[in-house]
């Protein structure tokens, strides 16, 4: 039997950096929006202990580089579970784009494993992961919007907004160890303060990297302003990027604005708020 789980993409509406901690991390003040751009996850179980990984679609390893395998590994070793896995993962979701799609797909293989067993419980399973990796938190969380706090883990509910994104993904990679290497960051920074109530698009979306990686890849610069000059309420950088999004309220005008994009040739996507099921991210059974 083999089980197929969507695993959605994320967007950063807000992303302040306030201050560099002692580890090293920094403490961030984050709110996060899922979006209905899926990478999807077959699973069976294997007869043996081996994980092993497929994948079709956007290129990434297949082996324990991988966060889905890494995620079922630390599974095994934490809860003493013996099993097997055979993972095919098509990748929809841009790979080192700012969107989320390896920690979405490590919390969809925890999930379920956390469904089969029930060995760990919800606190235990957190701590795994961010083990590894603090946006893998929020996709483990059930919320659609979450404030996130600390490196990104400290999640708590935000409310969620109607609207439609245009995300565009240009052909770059940006590494986000080398941004976060690169802030300028001189003085901690006060946490902003944004009403719930109100869209974030109507206070101001924020992105601490844009600075830097506007300086060094000016053509994002130009997509953000195109994305504004074709109707979009906002624009922003998606975590350290290299994707960036538009925020429309009406359907109509965002698909003129991604059709437009496209036709230039930018690999372009039209999705809006994933709203998590109760009890998780299962499809189907087959």
């Amino acid at each position: 039997m083999a089980v197929k789980i969507l695993a959605p993409a994320k967007i950063n509406l807000v992303l302040r950096i306030i201050s560099k901690r002692p580890d090293n991390y920094h403490e961030l003040y984050t709110i996060f929006q899922k979006v209905t751009l899926f990478d999807e996850l077959e699973i069976q179980w294997r007869d043996d202990d081996r994980i092993i990984l497929e994948v079709s679609g956007e290129r990434v390893p297949s082996d324990e580089n991988n966060l889905c395998v890494r995620a079922a590994l630390a599974y095994q070793k934490r809860s003493g579970k013996k099993f097997g896995l055979q993972l095919g993962l098509h990748k929809r979701i841009p790979v080192g784009a700012g969107l989320g799609g390896g920690s979405s797909d490590a919390a969809a293989v925890l999930l379920f494993l956390e469904r089969s067993f029930r060995a760990l419980g919800k606190q235990i399973l957190f701590e795994l992961g961010k083990s590894l990796g603090a946006d893998v938190c929020f996709f483990l969380s059930p919320y659609s919007t979450a404030l996130g706090r600390g490196i990104g883990e400290e999640l708590s509910p935000w409310p969620t907004h109607p609207a439609w994104y245009v995300i565009l993904c240009p052909a770059l990679f940006i590494s986000t160890s080398w941004a976060y290497q690169n802030l300028r960051l001189t003085t901690p920074a006060e946490p902003p303060n944004y009403e719930p109530g109100q869209p974030l698009w109507e206070q101001g979306l924020v992105n601490d990297f844009e600075a830097l990686i506007f300086e060094f890849y000016p053509a994002l610069k130009e997509l953000k302003e195109e994305l504004l000059g074709h109707g979009a309420r906002a624009a922003l950088l998606s975590g350290s990027g290299a994707s960036l999004f538009g925020v429309f309220e009406e359907k109509v005008a965002a698909q003129k604005a991604l059709e437009f994009f496209r036709k230039k040739g930018q690999k372009a996507f039209l999705v809006t708020n994933y709203i998590p099921e109760e009890g998780g991210k299962c499809l189907s059974t087959t």
